[in-house]
Parts: C-alpha cells; structure tokens; sequence
C-alpha cells in the first residue's frame, strides 16, 4: 500500500496549475495571515520541501483530504488543508508556522 506521503507527492508532481484551486475560506484567512496564492503555487511544485501528510476525515465521498507541511525555511512551514478530487486540487486554507514553536507545543 502507498503512504499518504508517497501519495500527495506523485500527486503534487503532476499536478498542473489550471488544476489548483482556492476555496473562499482560503481568501478570508489569508487576509489574516501573511500568506498568498503565489507563496503556495510556487511551493506546491517543490516537492523536496514536502516534510509531512496528514489524512483528514473528507465531507464528500469524491474526495480525499489532507493536511500537509512544506519547509519554506529554517523557521517556518507552511501549513495547508487541501482536498483532492480527481485532478483538483482545492487549497481550503493555509497558514504559516514558526518551527521552533511548533517543535516546543510537539514535547
């Protein structure tokens, strides 16, 4: 069986910019939160930056949901819940993390 990891990352590797979207709830938080459609665009593609996959529990039947974490640098990760339905991908929000706090809440 293939992880989730394995999974989202073939996933993000063929995934085609025509094919991501972003749910309204992405644009209401990101007006709170120092993230934009470009910082995620740009860092979806990167794949080596993937640290880790989470499975959600899906409203719909049709699709799988994830909650994913990209290295943006030494301090921070980027944190998105997504949901895949066939070639979509629907970027429902995202935030930015310190690493340093996450890592302490973590012990």
């Amino acid at each position: 069986m293939v992880s989730s990891f394995e999974k989202i990352k073939k996933f993000l590797e063929e995934l085609e910019d025509s094919h991501i979207y972003f749910k309204e709830h992405f644009y209401d938080r990101s007006l709170e939160r120092p993230i934009s459609e470009e910082l995620v665009k740009k860092n979806l593609k990167n794949i080596e930056k993937l640290l880790a996959v989470e499975e959600q529990p899906a409203r719909q039947k049709s699709e799988e949901k994830y909650k994913i974490w990209i290295k943006l640098s030494n301090k921070y990760n980027l944190v998105l819940i997504i949901a895949i339905e066939q070639k979509n991908l629907y970027i429902i929000t995202g935030w930015n993390s310190n690493r340093k706090w996450q890592k302490s809440i973590q012990k």
